[in-house]
C-alpha cells in the first residue's frame, strides 16, 4: 500500500481493516491494533470479530454487494458498541482480486447517552406522577366527603402544599442540572474563599439544624487559600451536603465541617462534611451521584429530597475542575469531601 495512504489511515481514530476475497486481513491501521490487539499474520477478520452477522456482511460485499453497516457489541477490555461499515475497495479484475475496507466506529457514547436520556425521562415522569396522583386524590376527597369537614380540609390542604412544594423543588433541581451541564466546559475564573461560604450556609441552615437537633462543629483553617469558583454554585454544594448531614444524622449528633489544604495534594483545597448517621453500605457509594438514585426512597421523600442533590453537586464540581469523595462506615457515619484546585 502507498505509504502516504497508510499514514492517513493510521491518523484515523476509527479502526480500519482491509480484507481480501477470503476475508484474510491484508492491512490494519494503528487504531485497529490499539482496539483489537497486536498484529497477527495470516488471520481472518473473524478472528477479531467472530459475530456471524458481521461475517455475513463482509461476505456479501466481497460477493459484489453494496455497502453494508452493522451495529455490533464486542467484548474488548470492556464491552464496546461499534458501527461496522463494509465497502468494496477493488472490484476490478478477477474474483480473487476483490477486496473490502472494514471500519469500526465506536458508538458506545451515543448509545449510552440515548439510554441515559430514556432513563432520565422515565425517572422524571415517575417522580412527577407520584405527587400529581396524590394531589388528584386530595382534590377528589375535598370535593366529596371532606368538603364540610374543616379538620380534614386543613389536613389535606397541608399535604397538598407539601406535594406541590416537592414538585417545585424537583423542577428547580432539573433546571439547575440542565444549566450546569450546558456550562460544564467553562470553569469559573473568580477567586473566592470557601470559609465565608461555609459560615453563611451554616447560619442559613440553622432552622433545619435546630429541627434535626444536631450541632455543627466548624474546623476552618484561618490561612485557607482562595479557589477559582462561583459563589452561588459553591453555596449550593455546601448547602446540599450540610443539609443532608443534618437530616441523616442521629438526634443530638454533631456535624464536623473542616477546611484545609490537602495533605497529599498541596495544590488542592479540601472541605469535609462529616456526620454521625447510619453510614452507607459500600455498594451504594459509587451510585450516590446518579440522578434519582436513593438508598431509601421512602425516607428520602419524607425528608423532602428530589434524588438530584448529589448529581447537582457532582456537576458543579466538574465545572470547578474539582471532585467529590465519599467515605462511610455503617453505624459510624459518613464523610463527604469536596476537593477544589487552589487559585494560583
Amino acid at each position: 500500500m502507498d505509504p502516504q495512504i497508510e499514514s492517513i489511515l493510521d491518523a484515523l481514530s476509527v479502526a480500519v481493516f482491509i480484507v481480501d476475497a477470503k476475508q484474510k486481513i491484508t492491512y490494519r491501521n494503528a487504531a485497529s491494533v490499539s482496539l483489537f490487539g497486536a498484529v497477527i499474520p495470516n488471520k481472518k477478520l473473524s478472528y477479531f470479530v467472530p459475530k456471524k452477522r458481521c461475517i455475513r456482511a463482509v461476505k456479501k460485499v466481497l460477493a459484489g454487494g453494496e455497502r453494508q453497516s452493522v451495529d455490533v457489541r464486542l467484548q474488548l477490555v470492556v464491552p464496546t458498541s461499534f458501527r461496522m461499515t463494509v465497502v468494496p475497495l477493488n472490484t476490478a479484475g478477477t474474483e480473487a482480486d476483490v477486496t473490502a475496507v472494514v471500519s469500526f466506529e465506536d458508538v458506545s457514547h451515543i448509545l449510552e447517552a440515548e439510554q441515559m436520556r430514556t432513563d432520565f425521562v422515565a425517572n422524571v415522569s415517575h417522580e412527577l406522577r407520584s405527587p400529581l396522583t396524590a394531589l388528584y386524590g386530595f382534590i377528589e376527597t375535598l370535593q366529596g366527603a371532606a368538603r364540610s369537614d374543616q379538620n380534614a380540609s386543613d389536613r389535606f390542604l397541608k399535604l397538598m402544599e407539601q406535594e406541590a412544594a416537592r414538585m417545585a423543588r424537583l423542577v428547580d433541581d432539573l433546571l439547575s442540572l440542565s444549566k450546569l451541564q450546558s456550562e460544564e466546559r467553562y470553569a469559573p475564573t473568580e477567586k473566592v474563599n470557601v470559609n465565608p461560604i461555609l459560615e453563611r450556609v451554616t447560619a442559613t441552615l440553622a432552622p433545619i439544624l435546630n429541627t434535626e437537633k444536631v450541632t455543627v462543629v466548624p474546623k476552618l483553617s484561618s490561612t485557607l487559600p482562595d479557589v477559582f469558583g462561583n459563589v452561588d454554585e459553591l453555596t449550593q454544594v455546601f448547602s446540599n451536603l450540610i443539609e443532608n448531614a443534618a437530616k441523616y444524622s442521629r438526634i443530638g449528633a454533631e456535624i464536623s465541617i473542616s477546611s484545609t489544604v490537602d495533605d497529599k495534594e498541596p495544590d488542592m483545597v479540601r472541605i469535609t462534611v462529616s456526620d454521625q448517621g447510619e453510614g452507607i453500605a459500600p455498594e451504594h457509594i459509587a451510585r450516590l451521584t446518579q440522578r434519582f438514585y436513593r438508598i431509601d426512597k421512602g425516607r428520602s421523600r419524607d425528608k423532602g429530597g428530589t434524588g438530584l442533590g448529589l448529581a447537582i453537586v457532582k456537576h458543579i464540581l466538574m465545572r470547578h475542575r474539582g471532585r467529590l469523595q465519599i467515605n462511610s462506615v455503617l453505624g459510624q457515619g459518613s464523610t463527604f469531601s469536596v476537593v477544589l484546585p487552589r487559585a494560583i
